[in-house]
This record gives C-alpha cells, structure tokens and sequence, in this order.
C-alpha cells in the first residue's frame, strides 16, 4: 500500500466520513462475530482494584462499554481517538449507558498520547493499529502510559493464513466488503482502503517481533476465527 494513503488527515477524513454507520457496518461485514472478538480482546486486560484502562481508537467506544461490563465498579476508562466524527458518536453512546461516569472520552493521537508515563493499567487498540502509519511507535506510546507489569492488548484482522479460506476470504473483503459498504454507507472510496490494509497487515508472527521490538515483552498471540483476526498480548518490563 501507498503510505500516502496512511496520511493522518486522510484517515481522519475517511472514519469522520464512514462515523455513522460505522457500528451497522461491522455488524454486517463481520456477520456479527466482532463482538465476540472485543470480548476476548477485553478478557486479556488485567483485572486490578480499581484499574485504569486505556482504549486507543476508542471510535463509539465499544470497547470502552465492553469494558465497563466486564470489570468491577471500580474501574474506569479512559477513551482516545483522533477522529472528531468517531468520538462524537462515542460520546453519545457513552452518555445513555449505565458507565457516563466511569468513561472519559478525549481526542488523541496514539502516537503522541497526553498522559504522564506509567499512568494505566492496561491499554487496548481494535481494529486500529493497521491504520497507524508509524505503527511501532503508537505501540510505543500504549506501553509508555502503562505501569509496569501491565498489559497493551491488540485486536486487528490479519493476513489470513489458513490455505482453506485464503481464497474465499480475499473474495470477500475485496470484493463483497467495498460493495456492501459503499452500499450501506452511501460513500465511495473508504470501502476499498480497509480491504487493502487489512491484506497488506503483517501476518501475527511477524507482528509479534515489532511488538517485541517496542520493549514489551512476553508478547504472544491468539488467533480467532480461522485466523481472520488475531489478538496480541505484551507485558510492559
């Protein structure tokens, strides 16, 4: 992929632009398995008194809710995005649940985050760092605002692997993905970005040694659903 097309201001553009239709859209193209995904993804967090989570790309704050349901009622969230358009919804969505209070939502940038060293937790990303155009550094950053001994979580689709469902799965995200997003959406061009960065993502062994490679260490890995998506797991030293 052009790295141009990972040019910041574009991608702001494009999920401003996709923002609200963004949660039918990966209900529809994930056939609803996404929500299992997240889940997961949240399960890997660590569950301390009264923990501090980051969730970067925090969009209309699935994660961030997800979060709230799983932990106790100590716990609170702080949600991040750089999208103008994702957090407007995530700040609607936020104000007409049960956790308004426990969830603070912030505009951000992964990969110069406002926060002090070892401030969190635990940190999380779905479904986002593909579209980080210096990827290593955003990671970088989760890690530096986590204590030591906490987690930085990784939910992303990946390069899929398995010989028996390479084929079909191409087909669909390059094919029936543009179509039925453009079709839901109303809007051209975003639908062909996603295919092409989620096949141009770093297969999950790869992916682990740049997580490595950032000073975060017992890095490993779970793939979910035939290896369409897979979550990566570092400790900060």
């Amino acid at each position: 992929m052009d790295k141009s097309a990972k040019d910041p201001s574009k991608i702001q553009s494009m999920f401003t632009t996709i923002a609200p239709r963004y949660d039918l859209l990966n209900r529809v193209l994930s056939m609803g398995i996404d929500g299992y995904w997240r889940r997961f993804a949240v399960g890997q967090l660590p569950k301390v008194e009264n923990a501090r989570i980051l969730d970067v790309a925090t969009g209309t704050c699935d994660v961030a809710l997800e979060i709230m349901k799983r932990f106790p009622p100590d716990a609170k969230v702080v949600g991040v995005d750089f999208s103008e358009g994702m957090l407007e919804l995530g700040r609607e969505k936020v104000g007409k649940s049960d956790y308004r209070d426990r969830i603070d939502v912030r505009f951000a940038d992964v990969t110069s985050l406002p926060f002090e060293d070892n401030t969190f937790d635990g940190s999380i990303i779905a479904f986002g760092i593909r579209n980080v155009q210096d990827y290593k550094k955003g990671i970088s950053e989760m890690g530096r605002v986590v204590k030591s001994g906490g987690k930085v979580v990784i939910l992303e689709f990946t390069s899929l692997q398995n010989p028996l469902f390479r084929v079909p799965y191409r087909v669909y995200i390059t094919k029936v993905l543009p179509f039925i997003g453009e079709l839901i959406s109303g809007k051209k061009g975003a639908y062909k970005y996603l295919p092409s960065s989620m096949l141009e993502f770093p297969a999950p062994e790869v992916f682990k040694r740049a997580i490595e490679e950032t000073g975060l260490k017992d890095v490993r890995y779970f793939k979910l659903t035939f290896g369409i998506a897979a979550v990566h797991v570092g400790t900060k030293r």
